[in-house]
């Protein structure tokens, strides 16, 4: 069978097994497929065992399957449908882990399959995509950029880019605009703010992937609604802060917090603003709540209550005492009454030092 089939061989002949052996594959139903291994299928060992270039027939006879018979086609009611679908899909997604020589036609027919399953916002998880850019990413290594390849990942882009948007949706799109050689990342903090104009010069003197991540937790930044930050939002920062390490992301932070020194802002850095002082109440760092302290001083002399509000709500959820100790100097420096009832109540429920 396939796995004794030499490169020698006529390519048509080669092709033919390798359908044979995919078929033979969608029909098997008695085999374990949870969780999904290779090596526990007939057709998995033989694509471990192969070589290179018969590899690369194993896996387009598969991709060929897949844009034959889509997942959605299916419905989840036929139950036997779907997991034969999914069966086939899990195999393919595998076998794009290995390292194998693709031509620049089956990169393209790889981002064409994953952009038409993408199509409903529903399957966008289905489709594959940070395969395929893994894909797209080490043939563009070894090869040039040409128009068709380009307009393939373009279309991938905007196919993912039109559904709902998510964390990791937002950084499969960044990661295919920068293989489309679109690396100037954009940030949303707008210029013309002290501590902003410090922030974006610092982030875009940043290596790509440093920007890339400070650029999706701006953005998440940007959605820093309410008083106080709601769970959900909370643990959607965590990707984010994670991407950029917790300790560099409070550096940069307890840099930027004293030069808020402007009585008003645009209000997108306001909002932005707000949100990274939310994420400094996980900190630990004595030096970050003294720049929660000193920025809650600032925002209540420029009436800026919301952001003040902030400061507090942070220092008071901070995991150590620093925050509650920076709480208790604020009752002195701070005149806004409003201020002066919430730090009391923060105060009231927190234990003593």
């Amino acid at each position: 069978m396939l796995n004794q089939i030499k490169p020698t061989f006529p390519v048509t002949t080669l092709r033919s097994e390798a359908k044979a052996l995919v078929e033979a594959f969608a029909t098997q139903d008695k085999q374990k497929i949870y969780p999904f291994k290779l090596q526990n299928f007939t057709l998995g060992v033989r694509f471990q065992n192969a070589d290179p270039q018969t590899r690369r027939v194993i896996v387009m006879a598969m991709l060929a399957w897949l844009d034959q018979h889509w997942l959605k086609s299916y419905g989840q009611q036929d139950q036997h449908a779907w997991q034969k679908g999914w069966k086939m899909r899990e195999a393919f997604l595998h076998m794009l882990q290995f390292n194998i020589p693709f031509q620049e036609s089956d990169v393209i027919a790889m981002l064409n399959w994953s952009a038409a399953q993408s199509s409903a916002s529903a399957y966008v998880y289905f489709s594959g995509v940070p395969q395929v850019i893994k894909v797209a990413g080490g043939y563009l290594k070894h090869h040039p950029m040409s128009a068709e390849l380009h307009e393939a990942i373009e279309r991938l882009a905007r196919s993912i880019e039109a559904g709902s948007m998510s964390v990791e949706i937002r950084r499969w799109i960044l990661q295919l605009k920068e293989l489309m050689g679109e690396t100037q990342v954009s940030l949303p903090l707008v210029a013309g703010d002290a501590w902003a104009d410090t922030a974006l010069k610092e982030i875009y003197a940043m290596n790509s992937r440093a920007k890339t991540a400070w650029a999706e937790l701006l953005r998440h930044c940007t959605q820093a609604a309410g008083p106080t930050p709601n769970r959900r939002w909370l643990a959607e920062a965590d990707q984010y802060i994670d991407a950029i390490g917790d300790l560099y992301l409070f550096i940069k932070l307890s840099h930027w917090f004293p030069l808020v020194d402007q009585p008003k802002m645009s209000s997108t850095n306001a909002t932005i603003l707000k949100g990274l002082v939310w994420l400094s109440s996980t900190s630990q760092d004595p030096a970050m709540a003294l720049a929660l302290a000193g920025l809650a001083i600032t925002s209540y002399k420029a009436k800026a209550t919301k952001l003040g509000n902030a400061c507090l709500w942070s220092l008071q959820n901070m995991p150590t005492r620093e925050g509650i100790a920076q709480l208790h100097l604020l009752r002195d420096k701070v005149n806004d009454n409003n201020a002066q009832k919430k730090i009391a109540k923060a105060l009231e429920v927190s234990p003593s030092l």
